[in-house]
């Protein structure tokens, strides 16, 4: 597979090497106005483009169908305000016709997807290109310190946030008015929707299996495996269910490696995904299986167009991190040469040859050893055993080594952990970069639980509640850490200036903030000046004369 993809990817630079050369394909003003020379040039222009995309598919296998004339493209008319906009849509939803060409798909993503083998064209490297890339990846991640420390700065924040699962749409202490039974029973089922997903995800995670023992996965397994993306560019967890009674949960969701993926299938339009076809060990063999799209949940970090394999982290210390292994490479050769010093045994004048290997031979053989000595002869001063170190400078590859540290901790923005080896920095300026490293890190947080929210809880809710239910989200609190003190004088300078801080949405934000439990209006104090309802009593503030 890896000499046939790195083969396919020289095909691919081939063709970017076509379509630069190009000249530009004449205007319709030119081919109105009769210039032959222009259409002619565009004639050719077509013909070079599809002997090219011709050889890559040849290289690739697949066949190939001759294209149609070329000829210009009519544009589709936007709908336009008004009453022109709601006759299109009228004719679409009282025509088929009119339909299926409204929801068509006239642009196209820009990924190649050939079979289900996926060609990143941006990536100029064909060794990092898709699964070719993971065996470069896991090196790099198992063998170097700084590209490993660099990697868990970005997940142990992640990994050791407080996650919590936030009803659909309905504020904590929603009390709707008793004329209003609908948003009444909306509430109630929305809350025992998310308690009912809180529990199966953070507690039932779990089953027995064929020895009758329990088997149990941690939601931070769960996260975890999500955080592969930042290796490899993508991670996958499968739903895997079970009917407990009259629900049915989630057994486990169970992690499903990079190294197994194969080919992303996807429907006509090229971007909207299929199915995910694996190849990996199960059991006693190796197989090819399909995991539909509907049944995972996929962390695709910077995803581009259709490129399902996105663009790992480790993709930007790569260079640094070639570079720098070849680097330890001379400084070890260099110290196994010249640093330990060369043994010279001189002979006296007029040596046998006897006296020559007998010197030879205890220069070679010369160790560390508490029992090794040497006992000169008697004669010419020179004559015996020497130490000869190197002599001149040779370049000291350190800091070469350090600056390539520091590049692969800027690629994930975490240049505060190199402060203290840099030469210049300051503890005002590691605060800054540590709160815009941790911003990142929220954002990345954010990107795992609306995947998660949009595939596996909202199947969750569906087969059980129906597809009209309210959906609850899941969110990461208290990643972009804050102390309660800043949040604090945040408020009280926001209160001075009229926000009213004891404000439901407000009181919301900071318990999502800390993820603290729901608003309850049990054991209510009212602040000094207002009364709060708590059931049909009222919780009446004292005043400022007490």
């Amino acid at each position: 597979m890896a000499g046939a993809s790195k083969h396919n990817g020289d095909q691919t630079k081939a063709l970017v090497r076509e379509l630069r050369a190009l000249n530009p394909v004449p205007s319709p003003a030119g081919r109105a106005s009769g210039d032959r020379g222009a259409v002619g040039e565009g004639a050719r222009t077509q013909n070079r483009v599809d002997h090219a995309v011709a050889l890559a598919d040849r290289e690739i296998g697949v066949p190939r169908v001759r294209a149609a004339a070329w000829a210009p493209v009519q544009p589709v008319p936007a709908p336009k305000p008004g009453s022109v906009n709601a006759g299109i849509l009228h004719s679409a939803q009282n025509n088929s016709a009119a339909k299926s060409e409204f929801g068509a798909t006239f642009g196209v993503s820009g990924t190649p997807i050939t079979s289900g083998f996926l060609v990143d064209l941006g990536e100029y490297n064909a060794e990092l290109m898709g699964r070719n890339a993971i065996p470069t990846y896991e090196k790099m991640r198992r063998s170097d310190a700084q590209v490993r420390a660099t990697l868990m700065a970005c997940k142990l924040p992640i990994l050791s946030a407080k996650w919590e699962i936030v009803p659909a749409d309905v504020a904590p202490g929603f009390s709707p008015a008793p004329a209003d039974l609908k948003a009444a029973a909306t509430a109630s089922q929305a809350k025992e929707i998310a308690e009912f997903v809180k529990e199966n995800l953070f507690g039932g995670l779990e089953f027995r299996g064929s020895s009758g023992g329990w088997v149990s996965q941690t939601w931070q397994s769960v996260i975890a495996n999500a955080l592969l993306m930042l290796d490899f560019g993508c991670a996958v967890h499968e739903d895997v269910w079970a009917v407990d009674g009259e629900k049915i949960r989630l057994r486990s969701l169970p992690s499903r490696l990079p190294v197994t993926f194969y080919r992303w299938h996807t429907e006509e339009d090229g971007e909207t995904l299929l199915a995910l076809e694996q190849y990996g060990y199960r059991g006693s063999q190796f197989l090819n299986v399909l995991l539909p799209a509907d049944k995972i949940c996929r962390f695709t970090y910077q995803q581009e167009g259709a490129n399902f394999w996105g663009i790992a982290l480790q993709r930007a210390m790569y260079p640094h991190w070639y570079i720098k292994s070849k680097l330890y490479r001379i400084d070890a050769i260099a110290n196994e040469r010249n640093a330990l010093g060369i043994p010279v045994f001189r002979l006296s004048p007029g040596f046998s040859a006897e006296d020559k290997s007998a010197g030879y031979s205890f220069v070679t053989q010369l160790a560390a050893h508490e029992a090794a000595g040497l006992v000169e002869p008697p004669g010419d001063p020179h004559t015996g055993l020497r130490i000869v170190g190197y002599e001149g400078n040779l370049r000291d590859v350190m800091p070469s080594i350090q600056h390539h540290n520091e590049m692969i901790s800027r690629a994930a923005l975490n240049t505060f952990i190199d402060l203290g080896q840099a030469a210049h920095g300051s503890r005002a300026l590691g605060a800054t970069a540590t709160d815009f490293f941790m911003l990142g890190l929220q954002s990345v947080a954010d990107q795992i639980a609306q995947d998660i929210t949009h595939s596996t809880i909202r199947r969750l809710v569906a087969l059980n509640y129906g597809d009209e239910a309210p959906c609850p989200r899941l969110i990461a609190a208290n990643v972009q850490a804050r102390s309660i003190g800043e949040i604090t004088s945040d408020l009280v300078a926001l209160a001075q200036q009229g926000l009213i801080v004891s404000e439901k949405n407000i009181r919301q934000a900071i318990r999502e903030r800390f993820a603290l439990p729901e608003e309850s209006d049990e054991r209510v104090v009212a602040v000094r000046g207002e009364t709060v309802t708590q059931g049909i009593q009222e919780v009446v503030g004292k005043n400022g004369k007490g």
